[in-house]
C-alpha cells in the first residue's frame, strides 16, 4: 500500500506491476468477468482518450447514470486519471430519482452525463412530461452515451492529469427526494485517508478479499468495499445489487466459492438473505475464512445480527465476524468502526434516560423500559469524535448529546453550496453530523437522528426502536 500521494500515484504504481490483483465482476451464478488493476488502469486510460475527444476536459463535472458496474468502474478511473470530477447518481428507475437528477443538474456549474441509452430515453421522457425542455437540450448537448464510447477500441491513450491532495475525487450527493440534495465534496486526501484507516482498524493483509452486492453509487459499495480493496492490492468481487435482489442467496454462494474474507451489508441485507435462506442452499458451504462482515448505513439491529450469525454458524460463519461501524459521506464513509474480532456489543439502556445532556442509565434486556443499541467502536485514525449540548458544550462519557466530528476525513463542505457548508460545519473545523449518542470508554454508541426523534411526554422515542417493537407483531413487516 502506497503511504503518499493520491489515488492517481496508487493506480499508476498497479500498471507497472505483474501480479494479478484486481476485480471480477460477478453477473449471474457461472457468468464473471476478471480485470486485473493493471488493465483497470489501461482501459481507463482509453475511455478517457475518448472522453477527451467528446469535449470533456480536466475540471469538468461527469455525472454517472450508469448500471454497469464495469462501466462504472473505467469511467470513474477515467475520470481520476483525467482530472475530470465523477458526480455518481443512482440511475433514474422512477420519477424521484429522475427530479433529483434534474436538481443535481442545476447545482452543478456546467455538467456532462454520461448514461446508457435505456435510461436517457427514460429521462427524457420525464424531462418532456415536466416541461423542463430547455435543460433537456443542454443535457443531449451534454451526453456521452457510454456504449459509444467503449464498444470502440480504448486502445488511445488520453492526457493525464496530476492531481493534488486537495483535488476532488468524488462528489457523494444525498437524497434529496423531498429537498435540495447536497453535495459531499470529497478529495484525493479524504478517500486515501478514510480509506487507509478502515485497512488498519480491520488488519487487512495480502491474503484478504472482499465481495460486495453493494451499490457503486452508495459510500458503502464505492469506498468502503471498492476503494478499501483497491488501496490494499486485494482481491475484490462485485455483484450488481439487482442480482442480490433477484437471488440474495447468491451473495453467501459466491462468498464461500472465492473464499472471501472480507464482506458487507446494511441491515436490510441480512433481514433479506434470512427471508430466502435454506438449509439445502448452502450444501457444503464453508464460511469460516469470512473473518470480517461490515454492518453500517442504517441503525443496527442487535436482534437481526444474532439471528443472522447463529443461522449461518452452522456453515462455519464466526460469530464474532460481525464489525459493525458509523458513518456519513461528509466522513468519506467511517467515523468509527469496531475490530475484527470483538464481535457485537449490545449495550441496553433505559429508554427514559435519553434526553440530550442527561446520563444513560443501564438495565436487564428483559426490563420492559429497555432499548438496545449498538456499540460502533473507537473512532477510526484521523477522524475525532465529541458530544456536545445544544449549546457546543463538550458532556461527559455516558451523556447523551450532539454527535460533532473533525479530521482529516472530514469533507471541507458541500459542492456550490455555501450556505449548508456554513450550517454544517462550523468555524473551528467541527462538522455536526445530526446524530445523537454518548462516548463510554472512548467509544461510541449512536442513538439516533436528532430530526427524526419522537417526542411524546418529555421523553424521546426513536423510530428505529419503534420498528424494531412492530417487527415482534405478528402480520407486520418491515
Amino acid at each position: 500500500m502506497l503511504e503518499h500521494g493520491t489515488l492517481v500515484d496508487v493506480i499508476e504504481s498497479y500498471s507497472r506491476r505483474d501480479d494479478e490483483k484486481g476485480i471480477t465482476f460477478i453477473s449471474g451464478d457461472s457468468e464473471e468477468t476478471y480485470v486485473s488493476y493493471k488493465n483497470l488502469y489501461h482501459r481507463a486510460l482509453g475511455l478517457l482518450h475518448n472522453l477527451q475527444a467528446r469535449g470533456i476536459t480536466q475540471g469538468d463535472e461527469l455525472i454517472f447514470q450508469l448500471e454497469d458496474n464495469e462501466s462504472f468502474l473505467y469511467t470513474y478511473w477515467a475520470c481520476l486519471l483525467g482530472g475530470i470530477v465523477p458526480v455518481p447518481v443512482t440511475p433514474g428507475n422512477n420519477e424521484e430519482h429522475r427530479f433529483k437528477l434534474y436538481k443535481i443538474w442545476k447545482i452543478l456549474n456546467h455538467p456532462y452525463l454520461i448514461t446508457e441509452h435505456e435510461t436517457f430515453m427514460a429521462l427524457d421522457k420525464f424531462m418532456r412530461s415536466k416541461n423542463f425542455y430547455e435543460t433537456l437540450e443542454e443535457m443531449k448537448n451534454r451526453t456521452v452515451l457510454v456504449g459509444d464510447i467503449t464498444g470502440a477500441g480504448l486502445s488511445i491513450p488520453g492526457t493525464t492529469y496530476k492531481p493534488k491532495l486537495s483535488d476532488i475525487a468524488f462528489v457523494q450527493f444525498s437524497s434529496g427526494s423531498t429537498g435540495d440534495p447536497k453535495g459531499v465534496i470529497l478529495t484525493h486526501g479524504n478517500l486515501l485517508v478514510n480509506t487507509r484507516a478502515l485497512a488498519s482498524r480491520s488488519e487487512i493483509s495480502p491474503g484478504d478479499s472482499m465481495l460486495s452486492w453493494m451499490p457503486l453509487t452508495h459510500d458503502m459499495g464505492m469506498i468502503v468495499c471498492h476503494l478499501t480493496s483497491f488501496i490494499s492490492h486485494i482481491n475484490q468481487y462485485i455483484m450488481p445489487t439487482a442480482l442480490f435482489i433477484r437471488r440474495p442467496t447468491l451473495w453467501l454462494k459466491k462468498t464461500n466459492e472465492h473464499k472471501a474474507t472480507l464482506i458487507s451489508s446494511p441491515n436490510f441485507g441480512y433481514r433479506y438473505f434470512l427471508s430466502f435462506f435454506k438449509p439445502e442452499i448452502a450444501d457444503g458451504w464453508d464460511l469460516s475464512r469470512v473473518r470480517v462482515i461490515y454492518n453500517g448505513a442504517e441503525p443496527v439491529s442487535a436482534k437481526l445480527c444474532y439471528e443472522f450469525l447463529d443461522t449461518m454458524a452452522s456453515w462455519g460463519l464466526n460469530r464474532n465476524s460481525m464489525c459493525v461501524g458509523y458513518g456519513m459521506a461528509e466522513a468519506t464513509v467511517d467515523v468509527s468502526v469496531c475490530a475484527p474480532g470483538e464481535g457485537l456489543i449490545a449495550v441496553h439502556l433505559d429508554r427514559e434516560c435519553l434526553n440530550i445532556g442527561r446520563q444513560v442509565r443501564d438495565v436487564d434486556v428483559k426490563d420492559s423500559k429497555c432499548v438496545t443499541f449498538v456499540d460502533v467502536g473507537y473512532p477510526v485514525d484521523d477522524c475525532y469524535v465529541r458530544i456536545c449540548d445544544e449549546a457546543g458544550h463538550i458532556l461527559d462519557d455516558n451523556v447523551i448529546g450532539h454527535i460533532q466530528i473533525k479530521g482529516k476525513n472530514v469533507t471541507c463542505g458541500y459542492y456550490n453550496n455555501t450556505e449548508a457548508t456554513e450550517k454544517t460545519i462550523a468555524s473551528d473545523g467541527w462538522l455536526s453530523t445530526g446524530d445523537l449518542g454518548f462516548m463510554r470508554n472512548g467509544r461510541l454508541v449512536v442513538t439516533g437522528r436528532a430530526k427524526d426523534i419522537i417526542f411524546v411526554n418529555g421523553l424521546n422515542y426513536y423510530p428505529h426502536d419503534i420498528e424494531r417493537a412492530a417487527e415482534d407483531v405478528e402480520g407486520i413487516g418491515l
